[in-house]
């Protein structure tokens, strides 16, 4: 009798035990969004002469969920110490008469055909080259904005372009580039002379 009081006090003591216990191993869960995420950024440079890349530089950084690297400049240039109101400016694509009046000839950029726009990529560097020792503030911007033009109607006719164009055109782009940053950091330095 002794054995059966012990086996009903234990039955009653799991049957109490039981939804206790199960309450105690009950888990839950929730799915949080991740704080961070990995963002992937290639940088391509350029030969100017054949325009094929002669460096690629890969770099993974972590950042807050939901944001990106910023398009605008790379993270390890420098701030312009002195800038005009030129610099500052978000360069914007130029009118047909800004362009006209860049190449002094009539220019309607959205009529350029692929094998025109590429002649005229390779009339506005050779411009900016010969024409730059020259140039204040204000004519690198005016160049930024004719050369926004000239972009905006190549990613219209992107496809029309063989990848030798391409190449020519990006090297065009990067050349720009690069002198008009060079300028400004030659100005930068002449002014704390």
């Amino acid at each position: 009798m002794l054995y059966s009081v012990n086996r009903t006090t234990l039955a009653v003591a799991l049957a109490l035990a039981l939804p206790l216990a199960a309450a105690a191993q009950t888990k839950t869960t929730t799915t949080a969004k991740p704080a961070t995420q990995q963002v992937t950024e290639v940088t391509e440079d350029l030969d100017p002469a054949t325009g094929k890349v002669i460096r690629r530089t890969t770099r993974t950084i972590t950042v807050p969920a939901g944001s990106t690297l910023p398009t605008a400049a790379p993270a390890a240039s420098p701030a312009p110490a002195t800038s005009t109101a030129a610099d500052d400016a978000p360069v914007v694509a130029a009118s047909d008469a800004a362009v006209s009046d860049f190449f002094r000839e009539k220019t309607v950029v959205s009529r350029l055909t692929a094998p025109q726009l590429l002649d005229t990529y390779a009339r506005f560097i050779q411009k900016v080259r010969d024409e730059r020792q020259g140039w204040k503030s204000t004519n690198w911007y005016s160049a930024a904005t004719v050369l926004s033009s000239l972009n905006a109607r190549y990613s219209q006719l992107r496809e029309s372009f063989s990848l030798d164009d391409k190449l020519t055109i990006r090297s065009q782009q990067a050349e720009f580039q690069a002198l008009r940053t060079a300028r400004q950091l030659s100005d930068q330095v002449s002014d704390k002379l």
